[in-house]
């Protein structure tokens, strides 16, 4: 199972971290985790494109792991993007999950 996990304080969005495998199908046809896994490297690759900013990230390079933490220190107009994206990228999540709870779960913690 994958599991999501989203930090907050208050509104705002802090960190977030996918660990695990869904194992909805054989590996490489997996189309639970490939899901996922566009789903959250592509907001983090957006927020890297639409902000310049460095993505301060942890991985497993061989997969079922990813943390991303927001920069405590970006500008207004910076942390209401990455806010939106991120704001966007829980909701598409929450869409795979309805399809698929058995193989992903997501939680939030304030």
């Amino acid at each position: 199972m994958i599991q999501v996990t989203i930090e907050h304080t208050n509104d705002t969005i802090d960190q977030f971290t996918v660990e695990g495998h869904a194992e909805s199908a054989p590996y490489g046809q997996d189309l639970v985790c490939a899901a996922v896994t566009s789903v959250t490297a592509g907001t983090v690759n957006a927020i890297e494109k639409m902000t310049n900013t460095l993505p301060n990230v942890k991985l497993d390079e061989e997969g079922g792991f990813l943390q991303y933490f927001v920069p405590k220190d970006a500008e207004e107009t910076t942390m209401k993007t990455i806010q939106l994206l991120l704001e966007a990228m829980i909701i598409s999540l929450e869409t795979i999950a309805e399809e698929n709870n058995q193989y992903i779960k997501i939680i939030h913690k304030k």
